[in-house]
């Protein structure tokens, strides 16, 4: 299967066909090399200096002080360039990494100012409010009268204790349940939710500190709350289809991270705000709806957040970038895109693979689903889903521009000057954490090369000792090697200019 597949490619048209004439007398490869030594190599070297010895000597997590000389008076962040090489470069210290992860999953703009995101934050509330409300609402009016919140899908089975399945009420000794009356409150209380005004201090707890019985911002919340229910009430819920992805959901919340603190023990509410989020999403995004193994990335934001709305929307943007994977002909995309830097970069493995019908490289799905999730620490996944998310080292990017450009230089100088390049033959699908698994295989390279069925490779790769620094400093390494080869391939040596007597 995978060797049917061909390098998908991207046309950097910004080599052409270079000839110097046989009189020309202008090339100096001394001054190509003054060129590549001054200011431009010297910033190079700095900055990825400690990819050529070997040795991870990555920088330091972004720190408070850092992040706040990122900001101009107004608030803005001056150059997210910067911001996103300090994250890729270190990571982000456990305590900014909410306000650092508000820039790098799109919550605010860096180009906002702190007045303007008050503004979009009190927006966000708002229209999750809303659409939290609006299936809840939707499911009441669904079920049948007299129904429970549990067949109603209100809440998940896990989140009741009594074993008859009944809600606990609030009001009565522990083992009581909640008596008619009360039920029929609670769902009555459902129905009109999307009337009440949402709880600012538990939905964001960063709206916490803004003086919301003001004048004026309730005539603020008035009008924002106005547009957020027309903006919901535009889009339809398909309640049937709602249900089908609830029991997925209630299926997955249970068992999501429950070896952390902040989801373990029975009836923990942070279990409640992980599958309120996920029904909203799944009721307002039903093309995707829910997957299994967005409860693991959303968990990541809750996590951090430790607020529902930034949680919802951050996600909610998370996703929109790669919703496409969580479908099969998506996922399947994704590993043949592997399968196929693995051919560019190491035709033995593969070869190796193929003849044991192993070169699909299924056993990369759980590394590519979930961010390498279940390779790393919890601490040490965070910071690899935040360096990955950073965006910092594609192929697109002008760290690889530039890597491509001194590339060919290099091979200017080689063929003193009289070469000629086609145009770069680049796949920008390869993003950095194909590199990332491309630099798994290679440190189980070695074992795998002896697996003969898939029970050994599965084997292998649970044995992996994977150390998250090392890793990310040889995905690198491959990754400026992966330029230097788009470079190599793209130059067809021509006979040099003839100096003239």
């Amino acid at each position: 299967m995978a060797d049917n597949n061909e390098r998908p490619e991207s046309v950097d048209e910004s080599f052409e066909f270079i000839n110097y004439p046989e009189d020309y007398v202008g090339y100096d490869p001394t001054q190509q090399e003054r060129k590549v030594s001054g200011s431009e190599q010297l910033s190079h070297n700095s900055e990825y200096g400690w990819l050529s010895d070997g040795e991870s000597s990555r920088g330091t997590p972004v720190t408070r002080e850092m992040f706040q000389q990122m900001f101009d008076e107004d608030g803005r962040i001056v150059d997210e360039h910067s911001l996103r090489k300090a994250v890729f470069m270190g990571g982000v210290d456990v305590s900014i990494r909410r306000e650092v992860w508000q820039f790098l999953f799109g919550l605010y703009p860096c180009t906002s100012t702190a007045r303007e995101r008050e503004e979009l934050l009190l927006d966000y509330i708002m229209k999750y409010h809303e659409q939290k409300s609006r299936w809840k609402t939707m499911l009441v009016l669904d079920s049948k009268p007299g129904a429970t919140a549990l067949e109603q899908g209100l809440i998940g089975r896990y989140q009741v204790q009594d074993p008859s399945n009944q809600l606990q009420s609030p009001t009565t000794p522990p083992g009581g349940i909640m008596s008619p009356m009360e039920l029929h409150l609670k769902n009555e209380n459902a129905a009109r939710m999307s009337v009440d005004q949402p709880d600012f201090s538990i939905l964001s707890k960063n709206f916490a500190n803004i003086d919301v019985s003001t004048p004026e911002m309730r005539q603020k919340i008035d009008f924002v709350k106005i547009q957020s229910q027309v903006f919901v009430n535009r889009q339809k819920v398909d309640v049937k289809n709602l249900w089908t992805h609830i029991r997925v959901i209630d299926k997955d919340v249970p068992r999501t991270d429950r070896d952390q603190e902040y989801f373990s023990g029975a009836q923990n509410p942070h279990l409640t705000v992980l599958r309120d989020i996920l029904v909203t999403f799944s009721a307002f995004h039903p093309v995707i709806g829910y997957a299994q193994g967005m409860n693991d990335i959303l968990a990541r934001f809750l996590v951090v957040f430790d607020s529902e709305v930034e949680a919802y929307w951050c996600f909610r943007n998370y996703l929109d970038h790669i919703q496409e994977e969580f479908t099969e002909d998506g996922m399947m995309k994704k590993i043949n895109l592997v399968v196929m830097l693995l051919r560019e970069m190491d035709q033995e493995l593969l070869d190796h693979l193929n003849t044991h019908e192993l070169g699909d490289l299924m056993f990369c799905h759980r590394w590519l689903l979930l961010g390498f999730k279940r390779e790393f620490s919890f601490s040490d996944s965070l910071r690899c889903f935040e360096i990955l998310s950073s965006h910092h080292l594609e192929l697109s990017s002008m760290e690889a521009e530039n890597a491509r450009r001194k590339e060919v230089m290099k091979e200017f100088e080689n063929f003193g000057g009289g070469t000629r390049s086609e145009h770069l033959s680049v796949s920008f699908d390869y993003t950095f954490e194909l590199f990332m698994c491309l630099a798994l295989l290679m440190d189980c390279r070695k074992d795998l090369l002896n697996c003969v069925d898939s029970a050994m490779v599965f084997s292998t790769i649970n044995s992996l000792k994977i150390n998250l620094e090392e890793t990310l400093t040889k995905a690198a390494k491959l990754f400026y090697k992966y330029c230097k080869k788009t470079v190599e391939e793209s130059f067809l040596m021509i006979e040099p200019p003839k100096s003239k007597r």
